[in-house]
């Protein structure tokens, strides 16, 4: 039996609404690499649907131009960082030394195993458009808010000694925004996470926590170990 007609649109329009969630993700997933490859400029609407195997038509039906797509990309990039940070920033407890420096390596290791989007969020996204700086700003802004919030909850547990929390998150976002920068414009032979205890150290210092080396190193082996 066919059952009620509204019941066979529903579960028509459901299918063709997925197979469209999964053209666009297919795109989406193309574009990665090709951005990665070409840069941002030299990469063209002709090059991402020739990589991707659909028409100029379908990409249209998706994406206004290349820069909305990008934009669309940034922000899912972006959202996932701010998971990775948030997640392991969560976890921090007693053990701050050993805490922090899981968190910094989880942090690392996720961009390290994700260089292409890494290097689409770090170099491709500076200085396309003053539209597009602002809302990179937005989400820079949302990561230096969060790590502010977490601070402020550290300082009031006298887990941190710090003059102020704001300043102290905006030089810990961009000590590790430096870093992978670094990473990723030298293009050298070394893992991110060899910059790990470096890191680690600096921002442990920084901020004023009493730390044992052996935490800190222990911390970064049970992230590099169970990853």
């Amino acid at each position: 039996m066919l059952g009620k007609g509204g019941q066979m649109a529903y579960r028509t329009s459901k299918e063709t609404q997925e197979r469209k969630d999964l053209k666009k993700k297919h795109i989406i997933d193309t574009s990665i690499r090709v951005f990665a490859e070409n840069g941002y400029y030299a990469t063209s609407v002709k090059s991402i649907v020739d990589a991707a195997e659909v028409s100029v038509g379908t990409f249209y039906f998706y994406f206004k131009n290349k820069e909305d797509l990008f934009e669309i990309l940034y922000d899912e990039l972006s959202d996932q960082f701010y998971e990775a940070l948030c997640k392991y920033f969560n976890n921090i407890d007693v053990e701050v030394d050993r805490d922090l420096s899981k968190a910094i390596t989880f942090l690392l290791l996720v961009i390290e195993k994700n260089q292409s989007l890494a290097k689409i969020l770090f170099i491709e996204a500076v200085g396309l458009n003053p539209s597009f700086e602002l809302n990179r700003a937005k989400v820079m802004n949302k990561f230096t808010d969060y790590a502010t919030f977490y601070f402020e909850q550290m300082y009031h547990n006298k887990q941190i000694s710090v003059p102020d929390t704001r300043i102290a998150a905006v030089a810990f976002i961009g000590a590790l925004n430096n870093v992978v920068m670094d990473w990723l414009l030298n293009n050298s032979n070394h893992k991110l996470t060899d910059s790990v205890y470096g890191l680690a150290i600096y921002n442990l210092q920084a901020l004023g926590i009493c730390y044992k080396e052996d935490q800190v190193r222990a911390g970064i082996s049970e992230i590099l170990l169970t990853m």
